[in-house]
């Protein structure tokens, strides 16, 4: 099986219990930055990962198939901000600490 990973930096939390609650709530506030200067596909992609009804959400195959990946190159390189950046080293940093945590 396949499984996909999703960076939860665009969602403004920084921990996984935001994460889970940010989830529970479905609260992405596509207004706020980046949000604004991504592609309506990209957003429906994510809406649709984040399904709360897990018979809708989209499986890995599905992920794979939507017409945003599937026209990647196509999509315009947009830069998305320093927040942005900033965000995806705190993810990544919490996530080596957690695997460290579970050895």
């Amino acid at each position: 099986k396949i499984r996909y990973k999703l960076d939860f930096s665009c969602l403004h939390i920084e921990t996984e219990q935001e994460v889970a609650q940010a989830i529970i709530r479905s609260a992405i506030d596509f207004k706020r930055d980046p949000w604004p200067k991504v592609l309506d596909n990209a957003k429906d992609l994510v809406k649709k990962m984040l399904n709360l009804d897990p018979k809708q959400r989209l499986t890995t195959q599905e992920v794979l198939e939507h017409s945003w990946l599937q026209n990647a190159k196509k999509a315009p390189n947009v830069p998305l901000g320093e927040i942005v950046k900033v965000r995806l080293k705190q993810f990544s940093v919490m996530n080596k600490v957690k695997k460290r945590a579970l050895r």
